[in-house]
């Protein structure tokens, strides 16, 4: 009889040590990530109405987590099934069991929402290339879109005496947007084009009139003046120099317009640039360019409008963004030498 109390005293024994260690096995899985190495980010969608077992197997098969069964026997024990919410969530295989059924019982869902920047200035492929660079779009597809101009226009007023053969560069306000990561390149340009609208008040339109200037005109002159001014706090005096030369006749000499021919930055333009024959050229063609060459902020537009009253002529900008002005040419030219060199 003692015999077989200590037979099954043993087999009790080895039952609870592996019973002991299956417990160990089972809890490590829950406890210790798939691969605590691996913190890339992967995007992982809960459909609403699926299984603990269709997410169990999903989690496995995008290697998340090391076995579907593991997950499963976590949300039985802890009896959260009905609690797991459906949406858009970003894990890795770093993150143990716990944590990733701790992000979808909470609904810490990837955000659908992308906020982006676009600052004043910027050009029309500048803009592309920072909604691509989000995930709003394929590279190219604002620039296509803006050619192909397939957007009805009709209810913009502010477009009205905008030359049709003319895209849309200078009416896509700078401002922080907020889209959704769905967005289609309609929603996204006719955003930026409704905030034009409200922020082009119904006062700036009538002072526009008043001068016997189109939107478009202004657009163009803020479109250069944007380029040009090195700080908001000389765009009006920048403003002012060019309207005193359109006043007369003269040429704009906008190293701006011509930087926009040739892609460059330069802060002063080459003989070579000055020679170049094209319309947005202003050293050689009097007047306006014959469309904006970015996109200007509310501030460039309103001295546009409203340029300070000087009796400057020329001006430079210095490397720090500081800008200088003259009278006469002389003048300028003594500039240039204390500060351009």
């Amino acid at each position: 009889m003692k015999k077989i109390i200590a037979i099954f005293l043993v087999l009790m024994l080895l039952l609870f040590l592996t019973g002991m260690a299956g417990f160990v096995y089972v809890q490590n899985n829950l406890n210790i990530p798939y691969n605590s190495q691996d913190n890339t980010k992967k995007e992982f969608v809960i459909q609403s109405g699926e299984s603990v077992q269709e997410i169990a197997d999903n989690l496995e098969d995008k290697n998340l987590i090391k076995k579907a069964d593991f997950f499963k026997l976590y949300v039985w024990k802890e009896a959260l099934a009905s609690k797991l919410q459906a949406g858009n969530y970003e894990l890795s295989s770093a993150m143990p069991i716990a944590e990733i059924v701790d992000l979808f019982i909470g609904g810490k869902i990837k955000s659908a929402e992308i906020k982006i920047t676009i600052p004043e200035g910027f050009l029309n492929k500048e803009i592309d290339g920072r909604l691509a660079n989000n995930n709003l779009i394929e590279k190219g597809e604002f620039i296509k879109f803006d050619e192909d101009n397939n957007l009805d226009l009709s209810n913009y007023e502010f477009l009205k005496d905008k030359p049709e053969i003319v895209g849309l560069q200078g009416y896509y306000f700078p401002d922080t947007y907020i889209y959704y990561k769905d967005s289609t390149i309609e929603n996204i340009v006719k955003k930026m084009l409704d905030n034009f609208d409200q922020k082009l008040s119904q006062d700036l339109r009538e002072e526009i009139k008043k001068q016997n200037k189109s939107i478009f005109e202004v657009i163009i002159l803020a479109s250069i003046i944007e380029k040009e001014a090195g700080f908001v706090e000389d765009m009006g005096k920048v403003a002012s120099v060019f309207q005193n030369r359109l006043d007369i006749g003269k040429a704009l000499e906008s190293d701006a317009t011509i930087n926009y021919i040739t892609g460059s930055g330069r802060a002063q333009s080459t003989y070579d640039d000055l020679k170049i024959d094209s319309p947005y050229n202003t050293y050689k063609y009097p007047g306006l360019p014959p469309a904006p060459i970015s996109n200007p902020g509310i501030e460039a537009i309103k001295v546009a409008i409203y340029p300070e009253k000087t009796d400057y002529f020329y001006f430079l900008t210095a490397k720090n963004g500081e800008s200088f002005f003259s009278v006469t040419y002389d003048e300028h030219l003594r500039n240039k030498d204390r500060y351009l060199k």
